[in-house]
């Protein structure tokens, strides 16, 4: 079985104003263009995983798919990286791909900090619904 933490609360920075945007360097940009949003999935682990105290709601929500090994969704903890200059790669987002905000939102109202999907139907649709970050 394979456990994947979510980020469930959004990041300090999300509500910046255009203003507070446009007075950021070009750094400090980069960086809040590149910050963990809600949905993004943060790490994935094996099952039986002993998450810290701080691994729940409000932060994170963990989603355990039993029969999915961990291998078959390692990728999911990849940074979405421009390699357009193999020697100077830039990172774009701290995590390449994110469960869709229906799905959060959804989770978040339950209030439960893990869900299980343990129907092969509920697990193909959570599979095939990641989102993939582009940009």
């Amino acid at each position: 079985m394979a456990e994947i933490l979510i980020r469930a609360k959004s990041h300090w920075m999300d509500d910046f104003s255009q203003a507070q945007i446009d007075a950021m360097s070009v750094e400090e940009r980069q960086a809040r263009d590149s910050r963990i949003q809600i949905g993004d999935i943060v790490v994935v682990r094996p099952n039986g995983w002993t998450w810290g105290k701080e691994e729940c709601l409000p932060t994170f929500i963990v989603v355990k798919l039993p029969d999915v090994t961990v291998e078959a969704v390692k990728a999911w903890e990849e940074a979405l990286m421009d390699n357009t200059d193999p020697e100077h790669p830039v990172l774009l987002k701290r995590r390449k791909h994110r469960v869709p905000t229906n799905y959060m939102n959804t989770a978040i109202a339950k209030g439960e900090s893990v869900i299980t999907i343990d129907l092969p139907a509920g697990k193909t649709a959570f599979i095939n619904n990641i989102v993939n970050k582009t940009e």
